[in-house]
């Protein structure tokens, strides 16, 4: 055997040797059950759970199906994975100006308006879906996401507004707020068309169009579009930012006829180095990292704490409503400053108030940074997250004697089944 053969031989040993010491390697990580994480910060959701055991799951193959969706989801070393997979793909192909992600068609939007005494019935999509990023639009280290307008569901969710109005007449106000996304204020009509990209202002109109008269619609387009110049949406995330929510709280102070507090008279926080969804869900995360946005946050006047209650009515714990310390937070959870995030039902009081003036809002995360402004205009403010909360809503603000109810949600939530699905589980 010559010198080169037994080179290559070596060559070959060592290269089997590496391949199963990393093959061991990933196998132990992978049996590492106390470092396996609950959640993903990049994708802001829960990770899966490690199925419960029954017989019947065992014999028809369901149990060692979702143990494989188990491991691979919850893998200790997946997140960092993903992330030095998008770095290597950014590298390959460089930065590229433009992208578009995923991809989606929307229904036609009726043009003519509709009669709000028409019927509408609640037939929502199983769709399965708990968020609809059908489409991102990346230009540069901007994304936007794309909306996609469905008709079944759009005439679902203005079905379940009417029918909670029908429950509380003239004991409470209704009030709904759908609120645009990024794109239908920041981009040119013909980049929105050029991507299929629904109109936000129209299926806005046509939701309400179909919403009895005892519910009072705001409109927050117009005073959106008027400061456009000003920092509205994150760059990283799906999110509006405060400055975005305070001027739809203008828009409903409008609508309800009351004076909104001064924006100036807050006091301004800000949380530099925030990366949103968008950051894991682009495939050039390196210009967004180097680019991150900074989270600024307004500190209620009257007061800036807060009950947090889980479902069955326990407390769960005393917080600030504008959490000042939200600057430790890691970059993809500085959006948690507001209302301590996501929470089944919150209580906020307000001392320098006393004239019994309440409201509750029904929210999903896009409500997190308009509630604080409301602290200021009402004595007590309630926070219904109705993908979080189990009781049946009527019975909550006709129990509390609540004077109004706000419905706070982000246009895309409303094509999206599985939300309409939870929201109808609080007042069916």
């Amino acid at each position: 055997m010559n010198e080169q053969s037994k080179f290559s031989r070596i060559i070959d040993g060592v290269k089997i040797l590496l391949f199963v010491t990393v093959m061991i390697a990933g196998f132990i990580i992978g049996l590492a059950f106390f470092a396996r994480p609950d959640k993903s910060e990049n994708e802001k959701r829960e990770l899966t759970k490690f199925p419960e055991f029954t017989l019947s799951s065992f014999l028809s193959g369901d149990f060692t199906s979702q143990v494989s969706l188990w491991y691979s989801d919850t893998y200790p070393l997946r997140e960092p994975m993903i992330l030095a997979s998008n770095a290597l793909e950014q590298n390959l192909y460089g930065i590229r100006d433009e992208q578009y992600i995923g991809g989606g068609e929307g229904d036609d939007i009726p043009d003519e308006p509709i009669n709000s005494d028409k019927e509408v019935i609640f037939n929502p999509t199983d769709d399965g879906k708990g968020e609809r990023f059908e489409g991102l639009y990346l230009n540069g280290s901007t994304a936007y996401q794309l909306y996609f307008f469905n008709k079944q569901n759009s005439d679902s969710y203005a079905a379940l507004i009417n029918q909670f109005a029908s429950q509380v007449k003239g004991k409470a106000t209704v009030y709904d707020m759908i609120v645009p996304l990024h794109y239908q204020i920041a981009l040119p009509e013909e980049t929105r068309d050029k991507y299929g990209a629904s109109d936000c202002e129209d299926a806005i109109d046509y939701m309400y169009s179909l919403l009895s008269n005892e519910i009072v619609t705001v409109d927050t387009l117009p005073n959106l579009i008027s400061h456009n110049d000003e920092y509205l949406y994150f760059r990283t995330d799906h999110h509006w930012t405060a400055r975005g929510a305070y001027y739809a709280y203008e828009a409903f102070c409008n609508r309800k006829g009351i004076s909104p507090t001064p924006l100036e008279n807050y006091q301004r926080v800000e949380f530099d180095g925030f990366l949103g969804t968008f950051y894991e869900q682009a495939k050039s995360p390196v210009a967004m990292k180097d680019n991150p946005d900074y989270v600024e946050a307004f500190v209620p006047i009257g007061v800036n704490e807060e009950t947090v209650y889980d479902s069955e009515g326990n407390v769960i714990g005393e917080y600030a409503v504008v959490y000042k310390g939200a600057g430790k937070y890691t970059a993809g959870n500085k959006y948690l400053c507001f209302i301590a995030g996501d929470q089944p039902l919150t209580k906020i009081e307000n001392p320098n108030i006393n004239n019994g003036s309440s409201i509750v809002v029904v929210k999903e995360s896009y409500g997190n940074a308009f509630v604080p402004f409301l602290v200021d205009s009402y004595q007590t403010v309630y926070v219904i997250d109705y993908r979080k909360w189990d009781g049946k809503l009527a019975d909550f603000v006709l129990e509390n004697s609540v004077d109004d109810v706000l419905f706070l949600n982000v246009v895309n939530t409303t094509s999206t089944g599985a939300r309409l699905l939870e929201l109808q589980s609080i007042i069916e």
